[in-house]
């Protein structure tokens, strides 16, 4: 059982080394052709997406070494190994993006108040549509690899590319209206609505991040799921002092179970067993750790005053300790 679960950690790795090198090979080649676009038209909108994109590279190499780290190992100096790296480099993201953010803005305020003609836009619509069909076909391998790997890295690098695909579209929107119609304050709107995708993309990485960073719960209906897990087995009664948490791609989920005294330690053990099983066949690769508590006899507070299901109703209805 424990090599099957080792197995589905190195798959879920595997996708999402894919999705980041991936990222990193599409930024590269975006940051090239809207540079050359840059120089030649002199568009904000497009200097605006050559900042994003520059940003994109160092994103997804952050993503790249946060994914790699996080699925090293656990060694003697990190036990429950190494996930949260995936939310440290989320952090980092953070910074890089909102940077990236108020020097997009600053030039495009600067284009709105004093527009310029743009030269060569021929050339930067090209780049524009190149962009957007690369950054097209990066989301949809990213949100196939978030499916198979679940890795927070790979979803704030996903966050860059899907405000792309919404910015250059704009970006060559505002290029065609430039060049064709002389609507040279298009260009700056556009350079504006990156700025504001930017922004946002920012705020949607934190938001993931941080909850794993401070060991938040997860989710309600998930945790509904554990407590339906759980009482589905004959064998327990009840159960109290769950916890749970995420870090990068695994779920920690303990507790304690109330079973009936008179078991013998190897009955008891079983139905433990059981219990494990039937949690892993619904989180795979989670870390999951159960206490066996002879029904009746167990305090409703641990000995380090942690808080129980039973001043936890959302758990599901019968999960407190109730002897």
């Amino acid at each position: 059982m424990h090599g099957s679960f080792q197995q589905v950690e190195k798959d879920r790795s595997r996708w999402a080394m894919a999705a980041a090198g991936l990222s990193v090979a599409v930024a590269l080649t975006l940051i090239v052709a809207k540079l050359v676009a840059w120089i030649m038209s002199g568009s904000t909108a497009v200097l605006g997406s050559l900042a994003d994109s520059s940003l994109d590279l160092i994103g997804s190499l952050v993503a790249f070494v946060g994914v790699r780290w996080a699925s090293e190992p656990p060694d003697a100096e990190h036990r429950f190994g190494h996930g949260k790296a995936e939310a440290v480099s989320s952090l980092t993201q953070i910074v890089l993006i909102s940077g990236s953010a108020l020097f997009v803005a600053y030039e495009s305020v600067k284009r709105l108040i004093d527009p310029e003609p743009l030269q060569n836009g021929g050339v930067a619509m090209g780049v524009m549509a190149l962009s957007l069909t690369l950054s097209i076909g990066l989301v949809a391998f990213q949100s196939l690899a978030i499916r198979k790997s679940g890795s927070l890295a790979v979803e704030g690098d996903q966050a860059h590319y899907t405000g792309d695909i919404i910015a250059n579209g704009g970006t060559l929107v505002a290029v065609f209206l430039a060049v064709q119609f002389g609507w040279l304050r298009a260009d700056a709107i556009a350079g504006l609505a990156a700025a504001l995708f930017l922004a946002h993309a920012a705020w949607s990485i934190g938001r993931r991040a941080l909850p794993q960073l401070m060991d938040e719960e997860l989710p309600k209906s998930q945790r509904a799921r554990i407590a339906e897990i759980v009482h589905a087995d004959e064998g327990v009664i009840d159960f109290h002092a769950l916890r749970t948490r995420r870090a990068g791609q695994r779920k920690y989920i303990q507790m304690h179970l109330d079973l009936d005294p008179d078991l013998t330690l190897r009955d008891a053990h079983a139905i433990t067993d059981r219990v494990e099983l039937a949690l892993h066949e619904a989180f795979p690769g989670a870390d999951i750790i159960l206490h066996m508590d002879p029904h009746g006899e167990s305090e409703p507070h641990d000995k380090f005053g942690a808080r129980t299901d039973i001043d936890h109703p959302e758990y599901g209805e019968g999960s407190a300790n109730t002897p």
